[in-house]
């Protein structure tokens, strides 16, 4: 007899929302998507030409008394706790995926935790690369490390929280001090009312430091670490790829995790490889720590400072 297919909704259908949307229109299996967004009614067009095998309904408010096996909340990070609050208050919600910055206030971290645990939802993963990244390079390094991390001007913002995440594992999810050296505060050049930031920030640990800087010259991310032994180079997301060298040599070739590719794959652990959870795609409360500890630096030098 044929499975009952999974239901998934979808808040929040702006870029990110349809990255995560087409890893379900791209897959085999049989999905009924619920798409929610203020806006629906003009994005409806733009996904009707999409083709698909699956189920599509349309919501301009979130719906109330479903019970959903996934619910992406891919809104901008000012409207993701009261995207949260309306879905959970009126839904069953098995499993959830948000997307980065997480929260701009600290009170939010707070009332999201408690939500989750009074309503039971134990996967909860945010759209992190970092330690994806991490565990595809499979990285032993011998002793302490130097490393620096190069992306394109005026991106640093957006990008702290995935390079961050990266660091963290590196170090062992040890605690960091983070430094900042000739930092500015710039408008989003996606998204009206929020900023970026250009500049240089170093992140310090025991066993590590890692220099982020941002430069237009660089075509694409490029990590560079070097232990007591050995130098690596990572080259992310050149053409889509990810180019890993060792002492110059390529010793590996992987896809960048963009949503469109995982989000689906994380689903999958969520429901059916509960031994691997923990390890790979159970992140919230880790995220969680960095976003707070981000959002306490950035207070230090700046105000009013919104992450997308």
């Amino acid at each position: 007899m044929k499975s009952k297919p999974k239901k998934i909704l979808i808040i929040g259908i702006g870029s990110m929302g349809i990255s995560h949307f087409n890893s379900f229109i791209n897959s085999k299996s049989d999905y009924d998507i619920y798409l929610c967004d203020k806006k629906i009614n003009q994005l409806k067009k733009n996904i009707y030409h999409l083709k698909t095998k699956n189920k599509l309904k349309f919501f301009s408010k979130i719906p109330k008394n479903q019970k959903f096996d996934l619910a992406i909340i891919s809104t901008n990070s000012k409207e993701r706790l009261k995207a949260l609050k309306d879905l959970i208050n009126f839904n069953l919600v098995k499993n959830l995926i948000l997307e980065k910055f997480l929260f701009n206030k600290i009170n939010n971290f707070s009332q999201c935790e408690y939500i989750l645990k009074n309503k039971k939802i134990h996967n909860v993963y945010v759209n992190s690369w970092g330690n994806y990244i991490f565990n595809q390079l499979k990285l032993k390094l011998n002793g302490n490390f130097i490393a620096s991390y190069y992306l394109r001007k005026n991106g640093l913002g957006s990008s702290l929280i995935h390079i961050s995440d990266l660091f963290n594992s590196l170090i062992k999810n040890k605690d960091f001090d983070i430094k900042a050296f000739d930092l500015k505060k710039v408008k989003s050049k996606r998204r009206k009312d929020y900023n970026e930031m250009t500049g240089r920030i170093v992140l310090k640990s025991k066993i590590g430091i890692l220099r982020i800087y941002d430069t237009s010259r660089t075509k694409y991310h490029t990590f560079k670490i070097k232990d007591e032994r050995n130098s690596f180079v990572l080259q992310l997301n050149n053409k889509r790829k990810c180019y890993f060298y060792k002492n110059k040599k390529l010793i590996k070739t992987f896809n960048f995790p963009f949503a469109k590719d995982i989000t689906e794959k994380i689903f999958l652990e969520f429901i059916n490889n509960k031994s691997k959870i923990k390890n790979n795609f159970n992140n919230y409360y880790k995220i969680s720590l960095l976003s707070k500890k981000i959002i306490l630096f950035i207070k230090s030098k700046f105000k009013n400072f919104n992450l997308t």
